[in-house]
């Protein structure tokens, strides 16, 4: 074989190898499963152009993909698209009525247009289909909370906790129903907890600040003695000042949250009692949360 020859041959290789690798490289451009998983990466990360565009995507190279729909369902609800997100869950549903999670995403549609009997129907199918899915107990448990259900909704949020120690989103619950019951400290260690979990969804984040923020609001409650201002309007302070910190941290994060200014406003509000029980006398500490509760004032 000349030498020439033997140029073309690796050269024809190379051109082969060269298609092969491209056409690789154009199928996981159009692959919908890595599409749909790309999409949700882009979901936790509150980028809801990028994550549209992604399922969006995925959804073109098959309309059938149970994932993608699902994921430009959540997409649009967390984007406030109500309508778009239930005909995104609508479709899933068509595609397969037995997927519990196309069956959870109708039920969050129709929780936020404030149909709960519907909504819980829905949950109640998609348990029965998958009993152990964590996001179907999850939405169960937030719906009970949302209808004042709390002895139940905790201890589903406690078993949560203890299968998935790892999952900061999962554990949302478990504060809302631990500051619901009273148990302040308790939800205060929980939500903790989940902001000490490595990398958890943005919004979960920004979610779990505001949490934090309401959970100081609630310690801080009912603790000046206007008596002896100088003795309990300064730890109280303190905590709302770690509220107020609180507050930051979730705007921080880009997320924007129905309840910011609501909680934002919560905290004011507390800021101002102190300030109406102790006019012009409770020093103002640093911005930090301090060590130890705030002493509660006499009976």
């Amino acid at each position: 074989m000349t030498a020439g020859s033997r140029s073309l041959r690796v050269g024809l290789a190379l051109l082969a190898c060269g298609a092969l690798a491209g056409g690789a490289l154009w199928w996981q451009g159009r692959d919908p499963a890595r599409l749909a998983t790309r999409g949700r990466q882009a979901l936790d990360q509150h980028d809801l152009a990028r994550a549209e565009a992604l399922f969006r995507r995925a959804v073109t190279a098959d309309p059938a993909s149970l994932e993608a729909l699902e994921g430009l369902g959540w997409t649009y609800l967390v984007a406030g698209q109500r309508e778009a997100a239930q005909a995104a869950f609508d479709r899933c549903a068509q595609v397969d009525d037995q997927a519990a999670g196309c069956l959870r995403g109708q039920a969050a549609t129709a929780q936020a247009a404030g149909e709960f009997g519907r909504a819980r129907d829905l949950l109640q199918r998609a348990f029965a289909l998958a009993p152990d899915d964590p996001k179907v107990q999850s939405s169960l448990g937030l719906l009970e909370l949302s209808q004042g259900e709390v002895d139940l909704a905790v201890p589903r949020f406690e078993d949560l906790a203890a299968r998935f120690p790892e999952s900061a989103e999962l554990r949302v619950g478990l504060v809302e129903g631990r500051l619901r019951q009273g148990r302040h400290e308790e939800a205060l260690a929980e939500v903790d907890r989940a902001l000490a979990l490595p990398a958890p969804p943005l919004r979960t984040e920004a979610l779990l600040h505001l949490l934090r923020a309401r959970v100081l609001v609630a310690l801080s409650s009912s603790r000046v003695d206007p008596s002896r201002c100088e003795e309990t309007a300064p730890p109280v302070l303190a905590w709302l000042d770690a509220a107020d910190a609180e507050v930051e941290a979730a705007r921080a994060t880009g997320v924007r949250l129905p309840t910011q200014g609501e909680v934002g406003r919560l905290v004011g509000r507390s800021r101002g009692q102190v300030e109406d029980a102790c006019p012009g006398r409770a020093r103002v500490v640093p911005a930090v949360a301090p060590p130890t509760e705030p002493a509660a004032p006499d009976d």
